[in-house]
């Protein structure tokens, strides 16, 4: 995989490693990939409030679609 940056972002990635805290570019990238995953992960506020709404609510069957619908909805921060 090649990835190409802006001159910005490549100076930052450059200067992650001089702090020491990074061997290299690739592991700053990793770092940030991993961190972009937690992110993707974390519920939302529309997400719990979603599902509480779903406790509060008169029993309906729980399927793959419900699940779907609610993470559509947190996404768009309904």
């Amino acid at each position: 995989m090649q990835v190409t940056l802006t001159k910005e972002l490549e100076q930052y990635v450059k200067t992650k490693v001089k702090t020491g805290r990074y061997a290299d570019e690739s592991e700053v990238l990793r770092d940030a990939l991993r961190a972009l995953e937690q992110r993707d992960d974390y519920e939302s506020p529309a997400l719990e409030a979603s599902l509480l709404e779903g406790l509060h609510s008169p029993h309906r069957p729980y399927n793959k679609a419900t699940l779907e619908r609610i993470r559509k909805n947190a996404r768009l921060g309904r």
